[in-house]
């Protein structure tokens, strides 16, 4: 029997708290950045418009007022570009001005708030842009984010791919297979950037008997039926895309447990639970509580209990519920959690956004004028925040990038964990197969909010233990540490302000943080603090928050490089670079970074000196720890190491770690590398354990031939430690001096304004008109009460076919999209 909504146990009604209690207290936030292109040519800039919003209602005007948006290179080992920006009213816009020796690449654009770090960067807005490169250039050049510094080129040596063997998983529906109950398992298969895989495959038990197969299209997702055998063992034998097989195991059947299963009947969602009890188990009925949600608005509490075989149900109905991700959760009577379930529930009621041009084409230098009508679905017309686009259809090939819009970031992406690949896919024409394939989706990615065992375990705020607050003007923060890492609590700090001559004396708390508020962003400003311990000691670190964290899982990011004499880059980039060389000679402006173009260096290359404490000359892997920001923050090297180092597999054993290289082997059975600090063996490593991260120069992984010349006992691999002090050259003068800190605090940006000149005008028309990308862009369309809006804007010099993009958020708080094509001759 089950029960819903009608006087919940005192169980249902301590779980419903919980879920309150999180959305009231951790305030989650959601960022989007609407992009004027899907990709670029280095030289150009990228146009944004940015949009905070709350997670549980996505009304804008959140909790934070500060943004930062940045862009990460290829190999997620820096950060290139960064903008921070004043929110108003949960908006912003902006611009980022790609330097023209920008290797070619997929570089990652993010924007998050302070407050969205506690959650982790999963939560961060991230969209993939590809960024080509006609012309040579120095890779990976670096870009300056400070107002009139000289760019220069960089080379950064590139990230390993992961593993050039596919990643096939499989994904039990609700989380476990148990013996004896039929359930559905999820497949994803993808490749080391995390682009999804067509394979197919056979499901074999421990004596190779063939128990199922499946395949999965190019997306990588897919699922089949499924009913395991007590005590068995399954691995799938897979074909890969190069023809190849190989074996992938497949989680551990449990002898007893719960089974969730949830199908799409017509418009209803049925929720199906069994369970097994364990062998031996006292007969009787298992009594369960199933809750569901949506961005944390309560649709289903239900309790009821299982009696051997019998099957329980509930049903919902889609068109009552919130649109957005639904999460259901299994808890049995101690209130454990024992399955969970993603579900997509569309919007019954969508907006809808029509956008009409005033002619259906243009001469050159011709004025534009398009309406904007937002109506319900009801269609009464409603207001919105929206910017708008106007990009030529001829753009650049989109290979890498991430094919999102505010409809699939508000509704999918902003809710799920890890990178989903081309998530706009489910949502621009909505079918059978598409709903299918979204399903498959939510079969395999993990939702990112909280872990209900978390959520229970205590009656305190979830947001008790947040390391960083929101933003309502510009922070400094951080912690005082020893030289170990140990926090010091309860320290003296003094602040020194440049710009002002003033001094602000203040004390960290017990836990040794501190943090400054009330910077006004309108300059950068240069500070400096002094730290004292509570007895007046200067033996103390400084250790400040970064304000662009570097990716912690990187993935590589794919990037076909296509000849220079394909026709579709060849003709837009001689339009951009036509542009750029207008726009440089007529609309010089000083909010650029200063762009060195056209500049011969020639020099001797020097080569990387080899330390005198190495047997070895290269390394297979090389991390240098002045590329790491806090690097206090780590208790040992192994902790700084995890996810650093692709092939390197670090896990805690009790008090010591256990370390495998992938691509080493060793004849004598042992895995474990062979750890070296400034040149001399370590037995394992826990003697390693005791080096703290601060005192460290660089990190060498060497496997396979590179670790050849240390014999047998490199066969394992090679670990190499290098200290500051075991280099006769280093340079002190880069560590920071005892008990201070200086810091330039970052100047809100003050975006450019889009050329976008006036006809009517007669100091434009002796002008060349350089808009031959983006026509034009408008970072900030406010669509009144009455739902209608009109603005206008000149064609320029360049013909073609122009695609209209309205992008943005309803009064009501849902996601609005309407787009439409100008056709423009060339004059």
């Amino acid at each position: 029997m089950f029960s819903a909504f009608q006087n919940p146990d005192p169980a249902i009604q301590r779980l419903a708290t919980r879920l309150q209690y999180f959305y009231t207290e951790a305030q989650p936030e959601i960022s989007y950045l609407h992009l004027n292109q899907a990709a670029y040519v280095a030289g150009e800039t990228v146009w944004f418009k940015a949009y905070v919003a709350d997670a549980n209602s996505h009304q804008l005007d959140s909790l934070s007022r500060v943004l930062y948006v940045d862009v990460v290179s290829p190999s997620g080992r820096r950060v290139l570009l960064r903008r921070t920006l004043a929110l108003r009213g949960g908006l912003a816009h902006g611009d980022l001005a790609l330097p023209d020796t920008l290797a070619q690449g997929v570089y990652t654009v993010r924007a998050y708030t302070h407050w969205m770090r506690n959650a982790g960067e999963q939560l961060f807005f991230s969209r993939r842009v590809p960024v080509w490169q006609t012309a040579p250039a120095a890779p990976d050049a670096a870009a300056s984010a400070s107002v009139g510094t000289a760019v220069h080129a960089r080379r950064e040596v590139a990230r390993p791919v992961a593993s050039s063997r596919p990643d096939v998983q499989f994904f039990p529906e609700g989380g476990d297979y148990v013996a004896g109950l039929s359930t559905v398992v999820g497949v994803k298969a993808v490749d080391a950037t995390g682009a999804g895989l067509a394979v197919r495959g056979e499901i074999l038990d421990d004596q190779n008997q063939v128990q199922g197969s499946f395949s999965t299209p190019a997306l990588g997702m897919s699922a089949f039926s499924f009913s395991p055998a007590a005590g068995r063992r399954y691995h799938a034998r897979v074909v890969l895309p190069n023809g190849t097989a190989a074996d992938y195991p497949l989680p551990a059947v449990q002898p007893a447990g719960w089974v969730m299963n949830v199908r799409e009947i017509g418009n209803t969602l049925r929720v199906l639970i069994r369970h097994r009890a364990a062998a031996g188990a006292a007969a009787g009925p298992q009594a369960l509580r199933l809750l569901a949600h949506v961005r944390g608005v309560l649709v289903y509490a239900g309790q009821g209990q299982i009696n051997g075989d019998e099957i329980f149900s509930a049903t919902l109905s889609k068109d009552k519920l919130p649109a957005g991700v639904l999460h259901l959760t299994l808890f049995d009577e101690q209130q454990i959690a024992r399955a969970e379930r993603l579900a997509f529930v569309p919007d019954p009621n969508p907006l809808r956004v029509a956008v009409r041009s005033d002619r259906p084409s243009y001469g050159a230098r011709e004025a534009v004028t398009l309406e904007v009508e937002v109506r319900n679905a009801a269609g009464l017309p409603t207001g919105a925040e929206l910017s708008v686009a106007v990009a030529d259809e001829a753009g650049l090939p989109a290979t890498g990038t991430t094919d999102a819009t505010i409809e699939s970031h508000l509704l999918l992406t902003s809710e799920l964990k890890g990178y989903v690949e081309n998530p706009g896919y489910y949502f621009r024409q909505p079918t059978p197969d598409t709903r299918l394939a979204l399903d498959y989706l939510l079969l395999t990615q993990g939702w990112s909010r909280f872990v209900w065992r978390e959520l229970l375990a205590s009656d305190t705020s979830p947001a008790a233990a947040y390391r960083f607050l929101p933003e309502q003007t510009l922070t400094l923060g951080g912690r005082l540490v020893r030289t170990n890492g140990k926090p010091v609590p309860n320290g003296t700090l003094t602040l020194y302000q440049q710009a002002n001559k003033s001094v602000n004396v203040s004390q960290a708390n017990d836990a040794g943080r501190f943090l400054y508020q009330g910077f006004s962003g309108q300059d950068s400003a240069k500070v400096l603090l002094q730290a004292r311990t509570e007895k007046g000691s200067n033996n103390i670190l400084i250790q400040l928050d970064e304000l662009w964290p570097l990716p912690a899982t990187p993935l590589p990011l794919p990037l076909q490089v296509l000849p220079a004499a394909t026709p579709e880059l060849a003709a837009y980039s001689q339009r951009s670079r036509r542009q750029q060389v207008l726009e440089r000679q007529y609309l010089p402006d000083s909010t650029r970074s200063i762009l060195l173009r056209n500049v011969t260096v020639k020099s001797r290359a020097t080569p990387p000196e080899q330390s005198v404490f190495s047997l070895h000359s290269n390394a297979d892997y090389v991390l240098n720890l002045s590329d790491i920001p806090s690097t206090a923050a780590f208790s040992d090297i192994f902790q700084l190491l995890q996810g650093r180092v692709s092939g390197l597999q670090i896990t805690r054993s009790n008090s010591s770690y256990n370390v495998m290289i992938r691509g080493a082997s060793s004849i004598t059975g042992s895995s474990q590398p062979l750890y070296l600090l400034d040149g001399m063996p370590i037995s394992d490593a826990e003697g390693l354990m005791g080096v703290a991260p601060v005192t460290v120069e660089r990190i060498e992984v060497l496997k396979g031939a590179s670790a050849a010349i240390y014999g047998s006992r490199g066969a394992g691999g090679v670990i190499a430690v290098f200290t500051k002090r075991g280099n006769f050259n280093y340079d002190y003068s880069k560590e920071p001096a005892a008990g201070v800190a200086v810091r330039q605090l970052p100047a809100y940006h003050r975006a450019r304004e889009f050329y976008a000149p006036r006809y009517e005008q007669a100091s434009a028309a002796n002008r060349p008109d350089p808009r031959a990308t983006t026509l034009y862009w408008l970072p900030r369309l406010s669509v009144p009460a009455s739902g209608t809006a009109r603005f206008t804007f000149y064609t320029a010099d360049q013909g073609g076919t122009f695609r209209v993009s309205a992008e943005g958020i309803g009064a009501t708080g849902q996601p609005a999209l309407g787009s439409t094509s100008l056709t423009v001759s060339a004059r």
